[in-house]
C-alpha cells in the first residue's frame, strides 16, 4: 500500500524546471519533462549528497539535471549521469500519481 504525498504546485511547474519536495526525513526532486511529472530522491549516487547547495536551487532545464557538489550531470527522463564522478549511475526515481488533476508522490 503507498502513501499518497500531493506535490504542491506541480501542475504549474515549467516545463524543464524542477523543485525540491521534503516529505518526512526525505528530500526529493520533482521535474516537469516532455509534459510528464518525474520525481527523483534528490541524492547524488556519488556522495550520497542532495544535488544543490542548501541555498540554491537545482538547476534543471531540458537537457540534464545538475549536483552542484562535482557537477555531474544527470538526464531528467531517466536519471542517469551522463558525465561526471558517477557517469553510468541513477538517480533513485520515485514513484508519480496523478489523481483528478494533481500529482501525489506514492511512498511504499
Amino acid at each position: 500500500m503507498f502513501q499518497k504525498h500531493l506535490i504542491p504546485n506541480a501542475q504549474d511547474l515549467p516545463e524543464g524546471k524542477a523543485l525540491t519536495l521534503k516529505i518526512e526525513n526525505y528530500d526529493f526532486l520533482v521535474t516537469r519533462q516532455k509534459g510528464e511529472i518525474v520525481a527523483y530522491e534528490n541524492r547524488c549516487p556519488h556522495q550520497n549528497k542532495p544535488l544543490h547547495w542548501s541555498d540554491q536551487e537545482v538547476v534543471a532545464d531540458e537537457d540534464y539535471l545538475k549536483c552542484h557538489h562535482h557537477g555531474a550531470l544527470f538526464s531528467p527522463l531517466d536519471g542517469t549521469c551522463i558525465t561526471g564522478p558517477c557517469q553510468g549511475s541513477h538517480l533513485k526515481k520515485a514513484t508519480v500519481g496523478i489523481e483528478q488533476g494533481n500529482c501525489y508522490l506514492l511512498l511504499a
